[in-house]
């Protein structure tokens, strides 16, 4: 099955292919067509992975050549697919938590118009994804980086009749464009300094062909775009307005596809990454700044959605974290149990909204764990596997990047990790009380999602619940991190100044005391949180606008961009078109002088020639 891993990425893509010509035909089929084929992906997935498995671990690398793609002079490209154990792990996660997002999306959108179009889309989104975590190569991982960018906008703005949806798909597109144009110039300086794009032979003539200075130029570069990709500081702004598309496309950008991306591209480029003096560090730093900023904004949504969007940017901030530490499979651990519990609660806020015909502010909800009791366990099962309560699997991959701060002689990074922790566990479980336990804020009866939208969560579910134990169970990292070593070798763990178990039992008593200070503020009734905003409305003001970067952003970009879009129409409307007006109009008088010498008469031309030939022999005669 190696040979055929071409099938992964090409089942969604004739998917896609088919619902986006004849998906008004197949009506409801057209789901299960696009769900199927990503399930049937997941299948050929997993075939493979026990190919892969059979080898010696420091032969598990299968490369596909499917054709030439680019062939000019000495620059060469193919359209090869990669099966190592980094590929295989992100290819699993994006086939099965994807198919498992397909499913429940055909409950979702069962009355949406373009149902059709809406699965050739999320079929396609997961087609680029597929060719951007299997490519063997920088350029063909770009076409599926960029591909992946255009499905955004595609469902971003699905419900495009909806200005907030049109220019949160536009802001999404331009935002990642930033970075995207960057990592495109750190992959020409690939080429440029070794000479090939493929992977072995980059990873291979890094070490000897690129100077440190050119080895943080290509990272840095490289970061940029994954910064964009995965909406972390400064390119974040973008994640929060994209929950203006439908919830499916939220669960799957956050779970399994666009944010992910970026996390893979700094992994799969560690060799570059570790030849810089400078760029994991810019990696951990930028990754840690971005979960505590991420945190602290989560804190102050009352939007479910956006609550659940700045907890993916905290989330996304713990794996640069980790990456910037060179502990590359505590990222991929958090990256796989992420992908379980985000799905899971980004699909039941979905229900929620089901169930209240929309309704997205928390403030106006409320004590619907007596209207949507399965619900209720859903969100709460993702919400402690997020907060890291053991043993769900968030606590294995959190206290594991945690802890391995603590052992690797940066105690401000694990103080500040700590906190983020601590934070992690308290904004989650906010929107968990506030939205299904306290007092009843909404007289609408919400009521369960049907059984085709619920058996996906049980799925997600029970993997959030069981996958900590199964992949990430011992301090070195468990069957993930040994399944990883050939590609990204071993992650050395120091000496701390305490045990390990002291180190796992401070991580459970903050977890467990945001969880308690989560309850008593939102859900005990003894704390008038809704009057906060008057008390407090400084505080409450920065948090609930994520510190005013949008503003910021508006301030330095946005407003001088549009005075300078202004001025250029003045230019162009009284310097060019007046210019051009001008030229018209001068035509314009000269052809009034033509009536004058065309009247349509023959005696007036005969006229005009006599007197013509008369004042021509008159010039003659008086000439000699």
């Amino acid at each position: 099955m190696l040979d055929a891993i071409w099938l992964i990425p090409l089942l969604p893509l004739a998917g896609a292919a088919v619902n986006l010509f004849l998906g008004k035909r197949l009506g409801k089929a057209a789901g299960w067509l696009a769900a199927g084929l990503v399930a049937a992906g997941f299948v050929v997935a997993v075939a493979a992975l026990f190919d892969l498995l059979s080898l010696p671990a420091d032969q598990r690398v299968h490369v596909v050549d499917a054709f030439d793609w680019i062939s000019v002079g000495s620059f060469s490209v193919d359209v090869a697919f990669r099966a190592d154990p980094l590929s295989m792990t992100m290819t699993l996660v994006v086939t099965g938590v994807g198919a498992l997002i397909h499913m429940y999306a055909i409950g979702y959108m069962e009355h949406d118009p373009r149902f059709g179009t809406f699965f050739a889309y999320m079929n396609l989104f997961v087609f680029f994804m597929l060719m951007l975590v299997l490519a063997d190569n920088y350029l063909l991982l770009y076409l599926g980086w960029e591909g992946v960018g255009l499905c955004s906008y595609l469902l971003i703005g699905f419900w495009f009749d909806r200005p907030a949806a049109s220019s949160a798909a536009k802001k999404a597109f331009v935002t990642t464009r930033i970075g995207d144009a960057l990592m495109l110039l750190g992959i020409v300086l690939i080429w440029v300094n070794l000479g090939s794009l493929d992977f072995d032979a980059v990873f291979g003539k890094a070490a000897g062909g690129l100077t440190q200075g050119a080895a943080t130029a290509i990272s840095l570069l490289l970061l940029a775009g994954a910064v964009g990709k995965s909406a972390q500081l400064p390119l974040h702004v973008w994640l929060p307005d994209a929950m203006e598309g439908p919830t499916p496309v939220s669960a799957l950008i956050h779970a399994a596809t666009m944010v992910t991306a970026g996390v893979y591209l700094v992994v799969r480029s560690h060799v570059l990454f570790e030849l810089s003096g400078t760029a994991l560090t810019v990696v951990m730093v930028v990754g840690l700044v971005s979960a505590l900023y991420a945190a602290l904004a989560s804190i102050g949504q009352f939007d479910l959605k956006r609550a659940l969007a700045y907890s993916t940017m905290s989330q996304i901030g713990f794996m640069f974290f980790a990456a910037g530490m060179r502990f590359y499979t505590g990222a991929m651990l958090l990256l796989v149990c992420h992908a379980f519990y985000k799905a899971l609660l980004f699909l039941t806020a979905g229900n929620v909204l089901h169930g209240l015909h929309d309704e997205q502010d928390m403030r106006r909800m409320g004590g619907l764990r007596e209207d949507m009791p399965v619900s209720t366990v859903w969100f709460a099962i993702g919400a402690l596997s997020l907060a890291g309560i053991p043993p769900l699997a968030g606590f294995f991959a959190k206290d594991q990047i945690v802890s391995f701060a603590a052992t690797s002689d940066r105690d401000l990074a694990w103080v500040l990790a700590s906190f983020g922790a601590f934070l992690s566990a308290l904004y989650i479980a906010r929107p968990l009380f506030l939205t299904f336990f306290g007092r009843r804020r909404n007289e609408q009866h919400a009521h369960e999602a049907p059984a085709l939208m619920q058996a996906p969560l049980a799925v997600l579910a029970f993997l959030a619940v069981f996958a900590g134990l199964v992949l990430g169970f011992t301090a070195e990292g468990g069957r993930l991190a040994g399944f990883l070593e050939p590609a990204l070798g071993r992650a050395e763990f120091g000496e701390a100044a305490v045990s390990e178990g002291v180190l796992m039992a401070i991580s459970i008593v903050l977890a467990l005391a945001a969880v308690a200070i989560a309850f008593w503020v939102w859900a005990s009734g003894r704390v008038d949180w809704e009057a906060f905003p008057q008390r407090q409305p400084e505080l409450a003001g920065w948090l609930s606008n994520a510190f005013y970067l949008n503003q910021l952003y508006a301030w330095l970009v946005q407003h001088p961009g549009k005075g300078f879009g202004r001025a250029l129409t003045v230019v162009d409307d009284r310097v060019i078109d007046a210019a051009v007006n001008e030229v018209a109009e001068e035509v314009g008088d000269a052809s009034h002088l033509a009536p004058l010498i065309q009247r349509g008469y023959v005696r007036s031309y005969a006229l005009a020639f006599l007197l013509g030939a008369a004042a021509l022999l008159l010039f003659l005669g008086l000439r000699a």
